[in-house]
């Protein structure tokens, strides 16, 4: 594992970001369950997704940033910027 990268908020990482979270669990998916539906809303976004739209590009900002500072995702990240 390398040494803990820290990133900050720019379109290219959060496409690096996209990317990485692609790469590592085959898919950008989550649940919602702010609905009032008994079982929680399904959602899945793909990279071509988030980067022709800026509300699906605000809304996977919002939803995964986080996700970063998972040490697996921070590998892969500065694993794809070395690809760069």
């Amino acid at each position: 594992m390398s040494e803990f990268k820290k990133y900050r908020m720019t379109r290219k990482n959060v496409l690096l970001l996209a990317q990485a979270l692609i790469n590592v669990h085959g898919k950008i998916a989550w649940q919602d369950y702010a609905s009032d539906s008994p079982y929680p809303d399904q959602h899945s976004l793909t990279l071509n997704e988030i980067k022709g739209s800026p509300q699906k590009f605000e809304r996977f900002r919002n939803e995964f940033t986080h996700q970063m500072y998972d040490y697996v995702i921070n590998d892969e990240m500065q694993r794809l910027e070395q690809q760069l």
